[in-house]
């Protein structure tokens, strides 16, 4: 093999043990908080819990309440990859509609976990920290995707990209709480979906 390929299959490799080991800290620590509390958790017993030494812990999460931030932050990962894969649609509704999409991906695989994620942030007043930083990363990313828009003639030009980003951002938290809130309302997707329709009504050109 070649030496240069065999280093990169190395670094490879460190990579994904470090996601999984990050994933595995925060799946064992929200148990935790879950039959605890968040309050009643120390870093001892998480790690303790997860086999590793403090140093490694802190390597992953400089403090406990970084934990409840890690999902939010995996999200923007994947609102990034979304984008890039997706940036061939040129149908402005489709590319956003696709993006939306893979966010929910992983409130479809774990919504138990991210409902108590939520209610622990809410707990510990994270949640405006956590929505200021979600917020501000997804506008960050959405705004010069609908710029282009509005200057192609796809958005009428009345409007301004940040507020369209803000309304968007609005409807995905929004439909996110309602679902974890309300399962039998109906599939996550498609209830994202029906209020997108509708904010689209009132953005595209006549």
């Amino acid at each position: 093999m070649n030496p240069v390929n065999k280093e990169g299959i190395l670094i490879s490799l460190r990579e994904n043990r470090k996601k999984e080991l990050k994933e595995e800290i925060y799946h064992q620590s929200i148990r935790l908080f879950k039959e605890r509390g968040y309050e009643n958790v120390t870093v001892e017993e998480i790690t303790t819990t997860c086999g590793i030494a403090k140093g490694t812990f802190y390597n992953y999460f400089p403090h406990k309440e970084h934990i409840l931030l890690h999902l939010g932050e995996a999200q923007f990962e994947v609102l990034e990859e979304s984008i890039a894969r997706h940036a061939g649609e040129k149908d402005l509704p489709q590319y956003l509609r696709l993006i939306f999409k893979d966010l929910m991906a992983r409130v479809y695989q774990e919504p138990d976990l991210l409902k108590e994620t939520l209610l622990e942030i809410i707990r510990c007043s994270l949640w405006e920290m956590e929505l200021k930083s979600s917020i501000a990363t997804l506008g960050k990313h959405l705004v010069p995707i609908i710029e282009v828009a509005i200057q192609n003639g796809q958005i009428r030009p009345d409007w301004k990209a940040n507020q369209i980003s803000d309304l968007l951002i609005g409807i995905y938290f929004h439909t996110i709480i309602t679902w974890l809130a309300q399962p039998e309302a109906g599939d996550l997707y498609t209830i994202f979906s029906d209020y997108f329709d509708l904010l689209w009504l009132g953005l595209k050109q006549p």
